[in-house]
Order: C-alpha cells, then structure tokens, then sequence
C-alpha cells in the first residue's frame, strides 16, 4: 500500500472499482473473477440487494459499501432496512427513479437508513473500505448530501463521488472538497464499446481518477432480473481482454486502491494535484 508521502507525488492515477456486488449471482461472479485475476482494485456492496450476503461469502470483507435509495431495475426491488416512509415508492420499496428518491427523502430518514446499512454491512463481517451513493443520489439535494458527508466522517472513510447532473445537481465535489474529503479528478463509468480502455486511461487528467465498471457472467438468471445483463456480460469479456492494470502501468499511470487513498481519516486532504 502506498503511503500519503507517495500519493502526493503521484502524477497519474487510477482506481477501478467492480460495482454492484449483490444484485444477484451473476453481479457476484462476475466481481469475483476480476478482483480475483487482479483486473480490478477494489469493489462495492449494495447491502440491500438480494444477494449481498452472498457476495461477502463469494467476493471477500474489503468492500466499499453503496447506500441506497433507489432500485433501477424493475424485476430486483430493494427496500429500505428502516422504517421511513418518505424513502418508499410506489412498488412498496425504494423508487425506480432517482429523481422521485431524491425529491421525497426526508434527510433524517436518510441518515438514519444509511447508517443502518453501513452497520448491516458490517453485521455481514464487510470492513468498508469507502462509501458511495447508489446512482448518486444524494448528489441532487444539499440535505441529503449532507448526509453522506456526515456519515463518511463519523466512520471515517473515503468517499466516492463523480456524476455529473448538470444544471439539476449541486457542485457536490466542491463542497466535499471544503470539508476535506478525496474527490477524484476524474469518475469514468465504463463500458465497452463507447472507448477502449486503452483511450480511458489516456484521457485521464493529473491526479487520481477513478473508473467504475459493472461485470457480470452471462446466464439466464442475469437476463431474467437484470435490464442491462448484456452490458454487464460484455464489460467482463472486455475486462479480461484489456487487462486493466497493464494497460495503467503502460501508459504509466498509477495503480490505486481506495484503501490507498484512505490513508487519513475519510481520505482527508489528500490532493489530486500535478507533482
């Protein structure tokens, strides 16, 4: 593991995060296979998916965890682990959309149903490595936001956060920044077929960056509850073709975990600047 001295010298790099691990058997397959061949530097939870108990027996304990307050796939329903009836929609569990989960949630709801699934992922034996939000939601509303920042705080780990909104968002990076937490440089969603991984990590700016993709094993079960199991089937074909981590170390950017960054409390102050 680097140490804070090394981070502040790097000019280039990146964390590649699996997402997703739970939605169902073949999310945690496909996680497995690219922690387990290195073509990834870490992963995150979604404690309140169907198959997160499997995944911390499948995949491992060093997992961020994404909390949730939405279910964008209409076959998998999450609900929330706590009784707040400002966070449920219309199927009875979390809403479909995220701007419906956003516009409703009472911040105080909100606090209370994360903290419940950062301690149910830890209740699983996860050691949380990071905290993300599920779709980013917490990015739509400053109280909810709030929130999030408040709770990486108080268990002291990283953050991560990197959708951009547009005009319907807050600057969130800006003001996690002002409270002293990591923000990458750059947050890429990656799936083949829009740019190889190649030109992902070309494109990259100075600092750290982080790029999210979302493998999974092809298989009835996966095309029977999940809306974009082809995506996912074919990110884990193109992960094993790219070999990440050698094409970071060829254009010689620097491979990273999140418990890299985390190496003060909530990945504090640690910049993403040019040496």
């Amino acid at each position: 593991m680097s140490t804070r001295a090394d981070l502040t010298r790097i000019e280039r790099g990146i964390i590649v995060t699996a997402s997703d691990a739970g939605l169902c058997y073949a999310v945690n397959e496909g996680v497995r296979r690219v922690i387990a061949s290195g073509l990834v530097s870490g992963a995150s939870l979604l404690v309140v998916a169907p198959f997160a108990r499997e995944a911390v027996r499948r995949i491992g304990t060093r997992l961020g965890v994404q909390l949730a307050l939405s279910a964008e796939h209409d076959l998998l329903e999450f609900r929330p682990v706590t009784y707040s009836p400002s966070l449920l929609g219309g199927r009875g569990g979390f809403p479909i959309d995220v701007s419906d989960a956003a516009e409703h949630a009472d911040p105080e709801e909100v606090h209370r149903e994360f903290r419940a699934q950062i301690e149910r992922a830890r209740a699983l034996g996860v050691t949380p490595t990071f905290l993300a939000s599920h779709d980013d939601v917490v990015a739509r509303h400053l109280s909810l936001f709030d929130v999030f920042l408040d709770l990486a705080e108080e268990y002291e780990l990283p953050i991560r956060h990197g959708y951009d909104f547009g005009p319907i968002s807050l600057d969130a990076a800006k003001l996690a920044r002002e409270r002293g937490h990591f923000v990458a440089a750059a947050t890429v969603n990656w799936s083949p077929g829009e740019r190889t991984f190649d030109e992902v990590i070309n494109a990259l700016p100075a600092g750290i960056s982080e790029v999210i993709v979302s493998p999974a094993v092809s298989g009835d079960e996966a095309r029977a509850v999940l809306d974009d199991a082809e995506r996912r089937a074919l990110t884990l074909t193109a992960l094993e073709e790219s070999r990440p981590r050698e094409v970071a170390e060829r254009h010689g950017v620097t491979w990273l975990s999140w418990e890299d960054v985390a190496t003060r409390p909530y990945g504090s102050r640690i910049e993403s600047t040019d040496t």
